[in-house]
């Protein structure tokens, strides 16, 4: 079973990227399990249709076995199911408990090894420094990591810092697939972002383009797959999924994140 985590700052492509490989591989008759750990429950918007009904966090509070999959799931589109964590309203209480409230969940009910899925994709924010963002690494659920970044230095800076939870969480079996460039200025090159994959030890998996059609798909709230399925984006998107089923995680060693002052050096 493919179990694959795509994480990045705030802002940076994550669901784009998260949902746009829960539709391709649904499309190709995988059964998909999505997964959206954000407080904003927004991960799942663009294959449901619409925002989620219910979210983890609803169901805390209740006793242990209360809560079952069929209460916590949505079907989306081409059959992918849709579970977000969900968080507590703005300013009051921690994004992340409900991160690892889902996972826990996921664990107690077996969602992955009885739910007959073939991939599973989770979708998270990325600060990796909470624990409860980190779950899916520490629990194991999480194989394949997918770093998206952009060109700008905060954005790499996240991704480094995603890369040493990935050395931490390495004895889980956790391994890093690779970066995933997402360019915000037009005319820019990815050649930072393929920098700091050389000094991680990793490589960029794919470059998503400057695409219109990916705002246009989040206007109609669907995928761009869905969308425009021709477009530049959507055949990058198919192709970093095909990428994703050759890499052999047995085959990855941890990543070499940087120190602060070496990363830094770098992106002068």
């Amino acid at each position: 079973m493919e179990r694959i985590a795509v994480y990045g700052k705030g802002g940076i492509g994550k669901s784009v990227i998260a949902t746009g490989l829960s539709a391709h591989y649904a499309i190709g008759g995988r059964r998909v399990l999505h997964v959206g750990c954000d407080p904003k429950r927004d991960s799942s918007l663009r294959l449901i249709g619409h925002m989620p009904k219910r979210t983890v966090v609803d169901f805390v509070g209740m006793e242990p076995g209360a809560v079952t999959a069929s209460r916590l799931l949505e079907q989306g589109r081409h059959g992918v199911m849709c579970l977000e964590s969900g968080g507590p309203e703005p300013g009051l209480g921690c994004g992340g408990r409900g991160v690892a409230r889902a996972i826990e969940i996921m664990e107690e009910t077996d969602l992955l090894e009885n739910g007959g899925f073939d991939v599973a994709v989770f979708d998270v924010l990325g600060d990796v420094v909470c624990g409860g963002f980190a779950a899916p690494l520490r629990q194991g659920f999480a194989r394949k990591v997918v770093i998206v970044a952009s060109e700008e230095p905060m954005a790499l800076f996240a991704a480094n810092n995603i890369a040493r939870a990935v050395v931490t969480y390495h004895g889980n079996g956790v391994v890093l697939a690779g970066l995933v460039a997402n360019l915000r200025a037009a005319g820019q090159e990815a050649t930072l972002v393929e920098r700091l994959a050389g000094a991680l030890g990793t490589r960029v998996l794919a470059v998503l383009p400057r695409d219109p059609m990916i705002i246009e798909a989040e206007r109609r709230c669907t995928t761009v797959l869905d969308h425009a399925p021709d477009s530049a984006a959507s055949r990058v998107l198919r192709e970093l999924g095909s990428i994703l089923d050759q890499v052999d995680p047995d085959r990855l060693a941890p990543p070499t994140p940087l120190s602060e002052d070496a990363f830094f050096e770098l992106v002068r």
